[in-house]
């Protein structure tokens, strides 16, 4: 990482938001927002109903749900399939005294497990995939733990994002733990900018509906230099 390029990022991106009046950070927010006012601790009963609340948006499903990519509806197959052991999960991924890294195994393990668990009893399902990937697992922990974890906009535009700043070493898959820790020293240059703080002025004035959450704006800022850089090459 080159620490100019990736100033140089903060600032084109700062002047872009404050010039443009744009209202799109709203979306990423405002999942934010709804996974946080309704996530409790779970019992077995309630999951199920916990987890749909927690993923709606009044603006688009598209995180998830596409073309052949349906993470919330298969997670709640899941938990049809065994409640008390998808609530053991949920527990196991959200429990912040257990590293990360452990954490995400084992989730994919206990989606595994549901998913074998969930095609036994549906015999005539064709689902070979629970769908709990990067991308939909980087909104849990984001809805969670809004302040530690941020959005991941896919690898394509992480990749495009490590390119822009310099990095030498481009990720060849997703890579969770990697791109969070990319993501707390964007945070850090963000922070350090003049600007940020009029950014977060503007974005809080009453004028605005949706509350702002400032570490996800690392994820706006990736995204944004992602696709620039995808678009000129530079």
């Amino acid at each position: 990482m080159k620490v100019h390029l990736l100033q140089q990022a903060i600032s084109h991106f700062i002047s872009e938001q404050l010039k443009s009046g744009a209202v799109e950070w709203y979306y990423p927010h405002s999942m934010i927002s709804t996974f946080q006012n309704h996530w409790i601790l779970p019992k077995e009963e309630s999951l199920s109903d916990i987890y749909d609340s927690c993923l709606k948006s009044e603006y688009t499903q598209r995180w998830w749900k596409r073309d052949q990519y349906q993470p919330k509806e298969i997670m709640l197959q899941l938990i049809e399939a065994d409640a008390e052991l998808a609530t053991i999960a949920w527990k196991d991924l959200f429990n912040a005294n257990t590293d990360i890294e452990g954490r995400l195994s084992r989730f994919e393990f206990y989606c595994e497990d549901l998913l074998r668990m969930y095609r036994k009893q549906q015999t005539r399902s064709v689902e070979t995939y629970h769908h709990q990937d990067a991308t939909i697992i980087s909104l849990y922990l984001a809805g969670r733990f809004p302040d530690q974890y941020t959005l991941y906009p896919g690898l394509e535009a992480f990749q495009f994002f490590c390119k822009a700043i310099g990095s030498p070493d481009i990720p060849a898959v997703d890579d969770l733990i990697r791109y969070m820790k990319v993501a707390n020293v964007v945070f850090t240059f963000l922070r350090r900018d003049e600007q940020f703080e009029k950014l977060l002025a503007q974005r809080t004035s009453v004028l605005h509906k949706e509350k702002i959450h400032p570490f996800q704006i690392s994820y706006e800022l990736i995204s944004f230099e992602a696709m620039r850089f995808k678009m000129t090459g530079r």
